[in-house]
């Protein structure tokens, strides 16, 4: 653990408050139309930070025109370009599809999902780049059993992955259990991951899936930055073990969906007098969220406790603000 970082126990419970004010005093996921925007900027940059995971070379500003737009910039070879539309069309269906499923309280997840968002995601490509397997998208693979680039996993015969797939699927059914949900959704991802159930595309899918379960259970979605990659590949690495330690995983995603939960309370903030956590009342402000804190702790800013969480306001905050002196004294 980093110096001054809080413990992966403390980062939960704050994730876990957080996302229980969120739902509960703000009236959770904001609908497309509320919101649009801010959902539309959160799987755009999903797609780009995922597929730049896995080698693609289109940065933001390349997927935006392409996404948005349907213009091609750059001079990108053509399989970046649709592996970024398969990508986009995939994240669009998946957190679309799951905030309509949270909405309904259906957590419910089959091999049809898992296909569906293979197929949407690998469609585009495989149209032009044909796997030599012969293998169509949505389909697990058949062929002789991969071996990932770079790593020592061993992966199952492919005749085993409908088996193993399906009881994943037991698994993300039966729910969290005593399990926080950012770590159950490591677990859940490294055994994905594990399994390797299509011959391409893998990581994308998982990512996907990730996410999927992550906004029916009330999270917002994580995203693992491409600056993040070797941190990434590293906590994977230790959840497949031998002996599987799935806590650099879960930080990881207990840290994204921290990121786009602050994302979509934004939206919430229009009232002045509206109380949120100060992470996300910190956003585009000159003040860091352990900043506010400790005026709160000290009264200096008015603030309210809700279980481990601080709470404050708009309007509290401008308070401060003009409270302070001339000279900028606290």
């Amino acid at each position: 653990m980093n110096r001054g970082r809080p413990s992966l126990k403390k980062l939960l419970e704050k994730v876990k408050s957080e996302i229980t004010v969120f739902h509960k005093e703000m009236g959770g996921f904001p609908s497309s139309l509320e919101a649009n925007e801010i959902w539309k900027d959160i799987w755009l940059e999903e797609t780009h930070h995922s597929t730049a995971l896995e080698g693609n070379t289109l940065n933001s500003r390349e997927i935006y025109k392409l996404v948005e737009q349907e213009i091609v910039t750059g001079n990108k070879e053509i399989r970046h370009y649709l592996e970024v539309q398969g990508y986009s069309n995939a994240a669009r269906w998946v957190y679309e599809q799951a905030v309509e499923s949270y909405k309904q309280q259906d957590k419910i997840i089959t091999v049809q999902h898992i296909s569906h968002i293979h197929k949407l995601l690998m469609g585009p490509v495989w149209t032009s780049y044909p796997p030599v397997t012969g293998d169509k998208p949505g389909q697990f693979r058949t062929g002789p059993t991969p071996r990932i680039r770079g790593s020592s996993l061993k992966l199952p015969p492919s005749g085993d992955v409908p088996d193993l797939i399906n009881e994943l699927i037991e698994k993300i059914n039966d729910g969290p259990g005593d399990l926080s949900v950012c770590e159950w959704v490591a677990l859940i991802h490294a055994e994905f991951e594990k399994i390797h159930p299509f011959s391409d595309g893998n990581g994308r899918t998982g990512r996907l899936l990730m996410n999927y379960i992550l906004i029916v259970n009330g999270h917002p979605p994580a995203i693992i930055l491409k600056s993040q990659r070797p941190k990434y590949l590293r906590a994977l690495e230790r959840a497949q073990s031998k002996n599987p330690d799935y806590t650099m995983l879960a930080e990881l995603v207990a840290r994204a969906v921290r990121d786009n939960l602050n994302k979509l309370m934004l939206p919430k903030l229009s009232g002045e007098e509206d109380l949120v956590p100060l992470s996300t009342l910190a956003e585009g402000t000159q003040y860091q969220p352990s900043y506010l804190r400790r005026l709160a702790q000290e009264g200096k800013l008015k603030a309210v406790k809700e279980g481990s969480l601080w709470l404050s306001s708009k309007k509290w905050l401008q308070e401060y603000i003009d409270s302070r002196s001339p000279r900028g004294r606290r």
